[in-house]
C-alpha cells in the first residue's frame, strides 16, 4: 500500500496531475473574475497546459503567474475584442428575434459573424501562449491554421462542443463538476490539437530544429519563437 502511494508510483503521479489541473482551473476562474482579464488568464492557462503536454512544466502556480504577467497587455486587448465580437453576434440574433418581420439578413449576419469569430479565435490564445506576435497577426494565423487544418479543427470543435454540452447542459450534477474541471479540460483538448499542428508547422519552417540547436525556450511565458507566422 505504501508503494502504491509513493511519489514515484503511477497512482501518485496521476493524482498529482489531477490536482495540478484542479489548481489550474481555479487560477483560470480567479484570473477571469474581472472579465477584462479573461484573455490574459486564458493565455496563461494555455501556456501552462502546452508545457505540461511537452513535459517541461516547472510548477503550475509559478508558471501561470509568470505567463499572466507577461501576457497581460495582449490579453487585455484580446478580452476587449472578444467581448465586442460576442456583443455584435448577440446583437444580430437579438435584432432577428425582435425586429418586425424577423429580417432574415440579421440571422445570416449572426451565423456569418459566429463562423468568423470561431475561426479567428479558435487557436488565438494558444498562439499567443507560444509565439511572439501582434494580436492581429495571431488572429490571422488562427484563421489560416483553421482553414489549412480544417479536418482536425472541425474534429476538435466537435469534441469541445461535446464537452460543453456534457458539463453545462446535460445534467445539473455534471454542471457542478464542470465548474471545477471543464474550462481546463476544454483548454487541454484544444491545446493537444494545437500542439500537434504547431509542431507540424515548426518542422516545415525549421523552427523545431532551430529551437533544439539553440536551446531556445519560452521567455517569461510570453512565447517560444519569434516571427510573424506560427
Amino acid at each position: 500500500m505504501a508503494r502504491l502511494f509513493s511519489y514515484d508510483s503511477k497512482t501518485a503521479q496521476v493524482l498529482s496531475r489531477i490536482w495540478d489541473l484542479l489548481v489550474l482551473n481555479f487560477l483560470f476562474l480567479l484570473g477571469s473574475l474581472p472579465v477584462i482579464t479573461f484573455g490574459a488568464s486564458a493565455i496563461a492557462v494555455y501556456s501552462v497546459v502546452l508545457k505540461i503536454l511537452e513535459d517541461r512544466d516547472t510548477g503550475i502556480v509559478r508558471e501561470y503567474l509568470r505567463a499572466f504577467r507577461a501576457n497581460l497587455k495582449q490579453g487585455l486587448v484580446l478580452s476587449v475584442i472578444t467581448i465586442a465580437c460576442i456583443a455584435a453576434i448577440l446583437a444580430d440574433f437579438f435584432l432577428f428575434e425582435n425586429s418586425s418581420g424577423n429580417p432574415f439578413i440579421f440571422l445570416v449576419l449572426g451565423f456569418l459573424s459566429l463562423a468568423m469569430f470561431h475561426v479567428h479565435f479558435f487557436y488565438v490564445f494558444a498562439l499567443a501562449a507560444r509565439y511572439h506576435n501582434s494580436v492581429f497577426r495571431h488572429l490571422a494565423n488562427s484563421r489560416d491554421i483553421f482553414s489549412r487544418f480544417i479536418v482536425k479543427s472541425l474534429i476538435c470543435t466537435a469534441i469541445v462542443g461535446f464537452e460543453v454540452w456534457l458539463f453545462f447542459f446535460y445534467d445539473w450534477l455534471l454542471l457542478f463538476v464542470g465548474a471545477f474541471i471543464a474550462p481546463v479540460l476544454i483548454i487541454g483538448t484544444k491545446s493537444a490539437f494545437a500542439l500537434r499542428i504547431f509542431r507540424t508547422i515548426e518542422a516545415e519552417s525549421g523552427m523545431a530544429a532551430a529551437k533544439q540547436d539553440t536551446g531556445l525556450g519560452k521567455a517569461d511565458g510570453a512565447g517560444d519563437e519569434e516571427g510573424d507566422e506560427a
